[in-house]
């Protein structure tokens, strides 16, 4: 394994951090472009290892309690903490915190605000819900955070925000109530609109509403989301070129 990426992150406990953290976590990952930038940090978690190994990323930092690797896997690590022993966290086995989890606590302890998950969904439900209630932990800590894969992106939402998409998007979103309620849901640039709208988390009235790729919100957006109160999820499919993937909003990636 080559070191091409690692570099000098400072210490914890320092103050807010421009770039992004990237976690390549265990789940199901078909293999998509991952930007990396100077100021970003790439985490493996557990067997995310061995995904960061194909597409030829070296991670700043391995976090797991690795319980469940295979013997290709246990040689990678090896490898790993041979070359860098002071950028590997092995968690218990019996923890409260998911690996995912307190991965994502690490990065905003290095001071990060933006988060994407990769590899974050698929294999076993528990694990996608699990790391959809990891968006919504860093949405509560004044943290943004995406998971994607080459079909969809995810992430939270909360009272008093507008998420603005960029003009000729095309696809589906989802949007669900994630506490009892969201009320002030306005949905605009969409197949179906929501005015002052109050979601529930019993009915699922936000699934597959399509963007429309002609909207025009007069200030260079296309689709537009606002939540007045409450967390929710919104889930983006889509039918777009993976190149154009990372254009979904209208400042580039979200």
């Amino acid at each position: 394994m080559t070191d091409t990426h690692v570099k000098n992150h400072g210490s914890i406990g320092n103050s807010i951090r421009s770039g992004k953290c990237i976690l390549m976590c265990a789940g199901e990952f078909t293999p998509l472009e991952i930007e990396v930038g100077d100021d970003d940090i790439v985490i493996a978690v557990d067997a995310g290892l061995k995904y960061l190994e194909m597409l030829g990323v070296v991670p700043d930092y391995l976090i797991g309690d690795f319980d469940s690797v295979d013997e290709s896997m246990s040689d990678m690590i090896s490898e790993f903490r041979e070359s860098r022993p002071d950028r590997v966290i092995e968690l218990p086995v019996e923890k409260d915190d998911t690996d995912s989890l307190y991965a994502l606590k690490f990065g905003l302890k290095l001071g990060f605000k933006r988060f994407d998950l990769y590899g974050a969904m698929g294999h076993r439900l528990d694990h996608t819900i699990a790391n959809i209630q990891t968006l919504i932990y860093a949405k509560g800590m004044g943290a943004e955070a995406y998971m994607f894969d080459d079909k969809c992106m995810v992430f939270a939402m909360c009272g008093r925000e507008t998420k603005r998409f960029s003009r000729g998007m095309t696809g589906m979103l989802a949007l669900f109530a994630m506490s009892d309620s969201c009320t002030g849901v306005t949905e605009t640039g969409l197949h179906y609109g929501l005015d002052d709208y109050t979601l529930t988390n019993t009915f699922p009235i936000g699934m597959s509403n399509e963007f429309d790729p002609d909207a025009d919100d007069g200030e260079g957006h296309g689709a537009t989301v606002t939540i007045g109160s409450g967390r929710a999820l919104v889930i983006v499919t889509y039918e777009v070129e993976k190149k154009n993937k990372g254009q979904c909003f209208n400042e580039g990636r979200p």
